[in-house]
C-alpha cells in the first residue's frame, strides 16, 4: 500500500523487537522496517520472509542509524545491557578503575544517545518509543546507586527532554516487566530438584540435638 506508514524497530530480534513486529505486521496501515546487526541471522531471515524490510544497523554506529530511521513515522528503541555487559566480560574491559557493570552501563547510554539524535533529525516521525527503567539511584534517595542496567536507562529518558524538547513531545516511555520467556529459555530460572534444601524430617531433628 502506498499510504502505509513505517514503522522502525531496534533489535526486532529480542523479546521486546520482535514482539512489536508482530503486533504491526497484522496492521495493514504499517509496514515495518526490523534492525539488526546481524541480518544474516536466522531470525533475521524469518523476519525477511515475514515480509519485514530486515535493515543492517548498529547502535554503536551513529550514522547507520541515521541511515536506518530514514522516512519513519514512529521509531522503537531498545537497548540490551546484558549483552554489552557479556562482550565487555568476553573483551576482559575491566580497567580495575571502572567495574564492568559501570562500564556497561556507559556504553548501554552512548547507543542510547545514537539513537536519540539519530530519530531527533527525522523529518517525519510523529512516534518515539523509548524501552526504559527507573532511575533507582534517584527513587531510593541515594541508598542504592549500583543499579546501572536501571540507571543508565533513566539517564537516556531524562537527555530527551533535556536535549531534544521536539522529540519529547513525541516520546512515550515504555517500562517492561520480567517476560516469561526469560524464565523458559535461562537455565538459572529452570527448577531443578534439590535434595540439600529439603525440609529435614523430624529424626533428623532430633539427631541433631
Amino acid at each position: 500500500m502506498a499510504d502505509q506508514k513505517l514503522i522502525v524497530v531496534l533489535g526486532a530480534t529480542g523479546n521486546q523487537g520482535s514482539s512489536l513486529v508482530n503486533t504491526f505486521l497484522k496492521d495493514a496501515a504499517w509496514r515495518v522496517r526490523g534492525l539488526t546487526r546481524n541480518p544474516f541471522s536466522v531470525k533475521a531471515k524469518a523476519l525477511s520472509a515475514r515480509g519485514v524490510e530486515v535493515v543492517q544497523a548498529d547502535m554503536g554506529d551513529a550514522s547507520s542509524l541515521a541511515v536506518a530511521f530514514r522516512d519513519a513515522n514512529a521509531i522503537f528503541v531498545v537497548s540490551d545491557f546484558w549483552g554489552i555487559y557479556g562482550a565487555l566480560a568476553q573483551q576482559k574491559k575491566d580497567t580495575g578503575e571502572k567495574p564492568l557493570n559501570l562500564l556497561a552501563g556507559e556504553t548501554e547510554f552512548q547507543q542510547l544517545k545514537n539513537a536519540i539524535d539519530a530519530a531527533s533529525q527525522v523529518p517525519g516521525l510523529e512516534k518515539f518509543i523509548l524501552s526504559t527503567l527507573s532511575n533507582v539511584t534517584k527513587w531510593s534517595r541515594e541508598k542504592y546507586t549500583h543499579v546501572y542496567h536501571f540507571d543508565f536507562k533513566a539517564r537516556a529518558s531524562a537527555y530527551i527532554e533535556d536535549k531534544h524538547s521536539d522529540l519529547w513531545a513525541k516520546t512515550s516511555l515504555l517500562q517492561a516487566g520480567l517476560f516469561l520467556s526469560t524464565f523458559l529459555d535461562n537455565p538459572s530460572f529452570i527448577p531443578r530438584k534439590a535434595s540439600h534444601l529439603r525440609q529435614p524430617s523430624n529424626v533428623e531433628k532430633e539427631n541433631k540435638r
